[in-house]
């Protein structure tokens, strides 16, 4: 997996939940770590979703809505990210948006 998201893994506890969007398949990833995947259900073919899954999703969401405004936030800080990306650069674009999450909050918004 070219993601980076392997060596991240081992920095998460074991027990801990990796939120991911369906379609998503690594939960064979997060075996050994000890790690469960967290995916919203889908109804697939069926007409709706049962009682259990409907909370579940309401559960997921109540937590998703925080790490989707964190992600706008860096977002809205770095305009860098709003530009093209040469391609020259992807390797590094992982390592730009760890430095970008890391560093963002400490950054005062009067010394940009």
């Amino acid at each position: 997996m070219r993601s980076g998201l392997l060596p991240l893994l081992d920095f998460v506890p074991p027990g801990m939940r990796v939120m991911a969007d369906r379609g998503f398949d690594i939960q064979d990833l997060l075996i050994k770590p000890n790690l469960t995947l967290n995916i919203p259900p889908y109804k697939g073919k069926r007409a709706y979703l049962l009682q259990e899954e409907v909370i579940c999703t309401q559960k997921v969401a109540a937590v998703r809505i925080h790490v989707d405004r964190a992600i706008g936030r860096v977002k809205l800080r770095f305009h860098t990210l709003d530009r093209h990306i040469l391609s020259s650069t992807f390797g590094s674009i992982d390592q730009f948006w760890t430095v970008c999450c890391l560093f963002g909050p400490l950054i005062n918004d009067e010394v940009r």
